[in-house]
């Protein structure tokens, strides 16, 4: 839905549209070119179908043989045949299989734009919905927009090929036509001012009933709706916005009123106007026949409402310009992560020189926007090997730190070493070779068990691969249930027969994906959070079974998970407040010790219940 804060200007209508038909082309030139023909053509249709008719009307006035009238008849079908073969080819054969082939170039296009720009750029809730709105309407907006090119040609050419005809008439009742044609115009222009005005208004009311509705019919909400009077709440709700709505529509409706009674005024005015002057002619002077009475008659509501049409479809311009902004917006993104050319062979080291990472949030209130500080002057080095902990609670900055690992996002300032080379030298792609990553939200794909280990193509060879991945990840138990094993579909998105996992199930293969893959440096974000403490020891056991020889990195809060690593980074509000080994810290008994402690006696409560019980 557009808002009155989408108004674009004329000229950047023009540019924006030009822009969105440049992008049609590129995917469909043929489709483009066909459309646009066919408007041509059906246009020209309007002005052939008057003139066949005109003749035939008048031959039957002038009294011509039986033989010559059933030539134009036969002229006039023959026409008629020529152009509905033409027209059921395109709608009906050319038009599905090549809309089809466009589709799918433009979904292509979206998809790969949408891998290469900056994580950042989903950072920003405007550029993500924009994004989002894109991608959902993009083949129908864009082919709309060309469409709408090829709805003005045919306006443009049915109007002059009908006035042709009706100029051949009586030049006089043309241009009467014609004039009244301008003036209904006109009142629609006014008309479409009164819709834009209230557009705003009732795109708020849409929005909230579109919330209701899915308030009472998506999953997310059934157990609220069943257990709580939230339910009440939306039904008032909906009933205030009905109302809303209701005197919206009368008071729009008391502005058309006086612009209904004009047009309806206009078009009796017109209507009888041709009828007395053609009437005259016909019956008076003699200087039109009864083809000319009925062609102007027929010609006079065409026009008009080719120019109704016409207006409306250059309306339509500028609402589609809204969407065109945003796609063009979308599609001229730059990456600002730009990749190297150093080829990373092997990773030895990597090193924190002093990084700052900050980032821009507006303020709801005032609109202003604020830096936040992530990390501030954060300074360390892993060597090839190393295990290391980044701890801390919520919003401290430990997965901000490995993002930056992976170049998903570039530093404000100091530098990141690899091996001792900045980390911006070198080629994005071999960079995120090296390093495996299990998120914090990690996420189970609409694909096969084995597919989602190999976040790629499963072919039989890398059979064992999978499985041996599984069995660390301690998914191995849940797999021999599963109705086809590593073959099984998992989420019920594209099979109804799909498998649902739990969390803890679904963490395990995201962890199996990291196992299955040969990185030299792995990530572990919260890689146990939705595991029982069995299942934890077990992963801990896959852990030092796969990442032999391998750098590890872990971000947790559970931190039964750091007794047994090299080094740890106990960070606050984007600092390192203190390092050291778990013995060091717990002697230090500083922040990472209270910590500890904290949980060890929850544990411990919690293993006494547990032995009471």
């Amino acid at each position: 839905m557009s808002n009155q804060k989408d108004k674009v200007t004329f000229k950047q209508s023009l540019k924006n549209n030009k822009f969105i038909f440049k992008t049609a082309f590129k995917s469909a030139p043929g489709l483009c070119i066909m459309r646009l023909v066919m408007g041509f053509i059906t246009g020209l249709n309007h002005g052939i179908t008057v003139f066949l008719t005109s003749e035939i009307l008048n031959a039957l006035d002038r009294r011509e043989s039986f033989e010559q009238i059933l030539w134009k008849i036969a002229i006039m079908a023959i026409y008629f045949a020529v152009y509905q073969l033409f027209y059921s080819w395109h709608w009906k054969q050319y038009n599905p299989k090549h809309k089809l082939r466009f589709i799918r170039d433009l979904h292509k296009r979206f998809f790969i734009k949408a891998s290469e720009i900056d994580l950042s750029s989903y950072d920003s809730p405007e550029f993500y919905n924009d994004y989002v709105y894109s991608m959902q309407t993009c083949d129908k907006s864009i082919m709309n927009s060309v469409d709408t090119l090829a709805e003005i040609i045919r306006c443009l050419v049915a109007s002059v090929s009908v006035f042709s005809v009706v100029v051949n008439i009586d030049w006089i009742v043309a241009v009467v036509i014609l004039g009244f044609s301008l003036l209904a115009m006109v009142i629609h222009i006014i008309e479409n001012g009164i819709w834009y005005k209230y557009e705003k208004a009732f795109s708020k009311i849409w929005g909230k009933d579109w919330y209701i509705s899915r308030f009472f019919s998506l999953a997310d909400y059934a157990k609220e709706v069943r257990l709580t009077q939230i339910g009440e709440n939306m039904k008032d709700e909906l009933q205030k916005n009905k109302a809303e709505e209701r005197v919206l529509i009368i008071k729009r409706q008391k502005e058309f009123l006086a612009l209904n009674i004009i047009g309806s005024l206009l078009d009796v005015a017109e209507n009888l106007f041709i009828i007395l002057f053609m009437s005259y002619h016909l019956m008076v002077t003699g200087e039109i026949l009864i083809g000319g009475f009925a062609i102007a008659i027929i010609s006079a509501n065409k026009m008009r409402g080719m120019f109704s049409q016409l207006q409306w479809q250059i309306t339509q311009i500028n609402k589609q310009s809204v969407f065109a902004d945003k796609v063009r917006k979308f599609l001229e993104t730059e990456s600002k992560i730009i990749s190297g050319e150093r080829e990373l062979t092997t990773f030895e080291s990597i090193e924190f020189k002093n990084v700052t990472f900050a980032y821009q949030v507006t303020e709801e209130k005032d609109g202003e926007a604020k830096t936040v500080y992530a990390l501030q002057d954060v300074s360390f080095k892993i060597e090839k090997g190393d295990r290391i902990a980044l701890v801390g609670y919520n919003g401290a900055g430990k997965t901000t730190i490995t993002k930056l690992m992976m170049r998903l996002y570039d530093v404000t300032s100091g530098e990141i070493l690899i091996n001792g080379v900045n980390i911006k030298e070198y080629r994005l792609d071999m960079l995120r070779e090296k390093i495996g990553a299990v998120f914090q939200d990690y996420k189970v794909f609409a694909a096969t068990v084995a597919e989602n280990v190999l976040a790629d193509v499963y072919t039989p060879e890398k059979e064992q691969v999978v499985l041996d991945a599984l069995k660390d990840s301690t998914f191995d138990e849940k797999l021999e249930a599963l109705p086809n094993g590593i073959d099984t579909e998992l989420t019920k998105e594209f099979y109804k027969e799909g498998t649902e996992l739990s969390g803890g199930e679904s963490q395990k293969i995201a962890i199996a994906r990291v196992f299955a893959h040969n990185n030299e440096l792995i990530v572990m974000d919260e890689p146990s959070s939705a595991l029982d403490p069995i299942a934890e020891y077990n992963l801990n056991v896959g852990i030092d079974k796969n990442a032999k020889g391998k750098t590890v990195v872990f971000i947790t809060h559970r931190l039964s998970t750091t007794r047994h690593v090299d080094m740890i980074y106990m960070l606050e509000n984007g600092k390192i407040i203190e390092s050291g080994s778990h013995d060091e810290l717990i002697r230090a008994d500083g922040k990472y010790a209270s910590m500890f402690n904290l949980q060890a006696s929850k544990y411990k409560a919690e293993s006494t219940e547990n032995n009471k019980e």
